[in-house]
């Protein structure tokens, strides 16, 4: 199994300091960043939004970027290239703007052409970057920046790169999923292997970036020792305590063992498990009930791998929350949530049988996705007597009784989150030389809501790759 895979890059062509960007270069470098998928784009861009980039000094440098292509999410309207270009049309006088009126659709890609020459960075998903606007440009991009490669098929990857560049940076990581090929014929003649991979077994250097900056330590030490032979690093900010670790059954990792029965709905080819899925909508409503700062699609996401087991969800929380509760909290397919992160996330594993087997669930890959997408707690629903038929759960079961994080849950689960039960699992004050508290509520709240990347309910596309391919595990078993 490949230990280097965390995010890891690798540059090919001219030797180029990595200080991409610098606020008082007289030359700035044009910079190309793409990804497979609009939503994994635009995680990227609401980041370079919230943060900016630092320079070689450090200094933080807000530049001019402007993404392009189809369904952007709301939150990076605002550098949306349509937006960017209705916002210049605006400001026009009345006679250029009927100069635009006369010059039909050429006025609008004089504009355009505009933009794209002036920002800085470019933001598109890889099949958009070969549109013919790219054509229209100046000048060539001197870095161009993949993301998420190891999940991009080859010719995918390689769109970007005819427009011609002085150095490709490939980013990504080949112990989580790639690319979807649902051609059992495609995938026989290597269609799905990713340029990264190719580079890889090729002999190229893979630089692993090891220290990681989303997780809770104790989500992360598994992962860690499982997939990465315990060579991932915490950063300084990711070990932080949150208001609802008051409670052991809410993080930061739990494994819920319920006792229920998957069935496979005619004709789908899917699964559902409809036990853990009341048990889900139970744990939320506690967790939301307790922690109303987490009522937000923004920073809770429920993840599944089946399409089934994720439509049967969404009815329920619709049946409970009413017609807005895609607005509550996100439901998505593991596949679909690569590249994606949440403040808790849920994951219904969904397999439930006597020596059955568990499926593509067994994909260590996917399961690696699934258990990494939380900040501060990923809290696993599944048959525990179901998945220790895999060696990877097996050790992730035994790691959670170890932990004393694993709980048997019987019906009715109601109960389970009783004051009584409840108060049983509330976390003992710890002692550094006088009893305190690590944190407040009020604290905590103002924390997640600066933290808050909105995904939720008009997500960018819902897995969807941009050219329409479904990557959200559609093609089940």
């Amino acid at each position: 199994m490949p230990v280097d895979g965390d995010d890891g890059f690798f540059p090919t062509g001219n030797e180029l300091k990595p200080e991409v960007i610098s606020s008082n270069r007289k030359y700035r470098v044009h910079v190309l960043v793409c990804a497979p998928s609009n939503s994994a784009l635009d995680e990227i861009v609401l980041r370079v939004l919230r943060t900016g980039i630092h320079d070689e000094n450090d200094h933080v440098y807000n530049p001019k970027i402007v993404r392009i292509g189809l369904k952007p999410h709301h939150s990076v309207r605002a550098v949306s290239m349509d937006y960017l270009v209705e916002q210049k049309l605006a400001g026009v006088d009345r006679l250029a703007g009927n100069v635009k009126q006369g010059s039909g659709g050429a006025y609008r890609e004089r504009i355009r052409a505009s933009i794209l020459d002036e920002a800085a960075i470019v933001f598109s998903t890889l099949s958009f970057s070969g549109s013919s606007l790219f054509s229209r440009m100046n000048r060539v991009f001197d870095v161009v920046i993949i993301d998420e490669a190891a999940q991009a098929v080859e010719p995918a990857t390689l769109v970007p790169l005819v427009h011609g560049c002085r150095q490709v940076f490939l980013v990504g990581d080949p112990v989580q999923l790639p690319a979807t090929v649902i051609s059992p014929t495609a995938g026989k003649f290597g269609y799905g292997t990713s340029l990264f991979k190719r580079f890889q077994e090729a002999g190229f250097p893979v630089q692993m970036l090891n220290v990681q900056y989303r997780m809770h330590p104790k989500i992360s030490i598994f992962p860690s020792k499982e997939f990465y032979g315990g060579s991932l690093q915490d950063g300084d900010s990711v070990d932080r305590k949150c208001s609802w670790h008051e409670y052991c059954c809410f993080g930061p990792f739990c494994f819920f063992d319920i006792k229920g029965a998957e069935t496979q709905p005619s004709g789908s080819g899917s699964w559902v498990n409809e036990q853990e899925v009341e048990f889900i909508v139970a744990l939320y409503y506690k967790l939301a009930t307790l922690y109303p700062e987490l009522r937000s699609s923004s920073l809770v996401a429920i993840i599944s791998p089946y399409r089934y087991q994720v439509k049967l969800l969404r009815e329920y929380f619709r049946a409970t929350f009413g017609e807005q509760s895609d607005q509550v909290v996100d439901i998505n397919t593991v596949d679909g949530f690569q590249g994606r992160e949440k403040e808790v996330v849920i994951f219904s594993c969904v397999r439930a049988n006597e020596g059955k087997g568990i499926g593509f669930v067994s994909d260590f890959r996917r399961m690696n996705v699934g258990i990494t997408r939380a900040r501060s707690a990923v809290l696993v629903v599944g048959s525990a007597s179901t998945l220790v038929q895999d060696d990877h759960w097996g050790n992730l079961v035994k790691s959670a009784k170890d932990d004393n994080c694993f709980f048997e849950v019987p019906k009715p689960f109601a109960a389970f989150f009783s004051d009584d039960k409840l108060e049983a699992m509330r976390v003992k004050k710890q002692r550094e030389g006088k009893e305190r508290e690590d944190w407040t509520a009020d604290e905590e709240m103002a924390r997640v809501e600066n933290m808050a990347v909105d995904h939720g309910a008009d997500d960018a596309d819902d897995g969807m790759a941009d050219d329409g391919m479904d990557v959200d595990g559609g093609y089940d078993e």
